[in-house]
Order: C-alpha cells, then structure tokens, then sequence
C-alpha cells in the first residue's frame, strides 16, 4: 500500500498530472461516444468541454495520487436516446474504457520528441509518460468493476432507468467501499501488474 509519505513531491505532482489527463481524456471519451450514438444527455451536462476540471472527481483525484487508480466524475446516459438502447450505454462504457487502453501503449510514441527537449524537461515529460500510463492501465481496469460511481457501474442505469434519482446516493456509497478497499489493500496496484505487458517499451 503507497501512502503519501513514500512519494516525493516530484512524483506527486506528476501524479496529480497524470489523474488530470487521464480523468481529461477518459470522460471526453464517454461524452464523445455517447454522443455519437444519440444520447446528447452528456454534452448537455458540460462532459464534451475542453476543461479537464468537468470530468475529475476530488475523490478519484487522491485515489490515483496515492495508488495510481482513479475515476472520472461519473457520467449521466440516457439509454432512450441511445441508438441502441440500454446496450448502447454499454457499448459507450466499454468502448470508452477500451479507447483509453489503447491510449496506453499510444503514449510511447511521445517518448521521441520527449528526448527532443532538454535534458531536466525531457525527463521530465518522460517521467510525466510513464506515470499516466500507470494509472490509466489501472483506471481502465479498476472501471470494469460494475460499481455505481465506477464507468461499468454506468450499466445500471439502463438496466434500473426507474433507479435514476436514487443513483448519485450509490455512486457515493460504491465510489466509499472502492475507496476503502483500496486503501486497505484489498485491490492491488492494477496498472504496475500489467503494464509491462501493455507498453511499448515494457517499463512502468
């Protein structure tokens, strides 16, 4: 289990970069996806904004600090206006999660014009790369888990659309007991696991 003490502040913040990005990235996904299968529902809560801010969770952002493992603020569907339905929010939800493990091994390709910066800048950048790769591989594979608050816990709102109003009071309590399992160990460092596997380079 990391905790705050065993990080210096040079991986701290570029931790925190790396949350911001991918938080950025992922929910831009989500939004942009959806909206290509007719559910307008998240460009109209702000979701297909530029500002990285629309789509981070406090929460999700201290969790991926310290373990590497984060969430976006979760995202409201509409599976009525999804081409497919109550299957298209899961296609949204996979195909999301799956464009952002693409995206994994994607970034080594900024690792050649990294080194075309200064020495302290360009290890830096680097540095900044490995770092978004490691919670991205673990976001992704955290955000299968079908918990209310998590991208697959999206799935209960086309499977429960009577559920709607009560769903910010389980996104809380689900986001609490991932949150906490986390913490305790019980969910291990999921992005260190595989990325070795999944990156270009092979190095976390």
């Amino acid at each position: 289990m990391t905790l705050l003490g065993d990080l210096s502040m040079g991986e701290i913040v570029s931790r925190i970069g790396a949350v911001i990005v991918f938080a950025w990235l992922q929910g831009l996904l989500f939004a942009g996806l959806a909206r290509l299968m007719g559910d307008r529902r998240p460009q109209y809560d702000g979701r297909l904004s530029p500002n990285p801010f629309v789509q981070l969770s406090v929460w999700g952002l201290a969790v991926g600090v310290l373990f590497a493992m984060s969430w976006v603020r979760p995202l409201r569907y509409e599976p009525a206006s999804n081409r497919l339905g109550g299957w298209g929010v899961v296609l949204v939800v996979l195909g999301g999660l799956a464009a952002m493990a693409l995206l994994v091994p994607a970034a080594d390709l900024l690792r050649p014009l990294a080194l075309m910066l200064p020495r302290t800048g360009g290890y830096a950048v680097l540095y900044g790369i490995n770092q978004f790769q490691l919670v991205a591989a673990g976001s992704v594979l955290l955000n299968l888990l079908p918990i209310p608050g998590l991208a697959a816990g999206a799935i209960w709102q086309a499977v429960r659309p009577d559920q709607g109003k009560r769903l910010p009071r389980y996104e809380s309590i689900g986001l609490a007991v991932v949150t906490a399992a986390v913490v305790a160990g019980l969910v291990p460092s999921l992005g260190a696991a595989v990325l070795p596997y999944v990156t270009l380079v092979g190095n976390a």
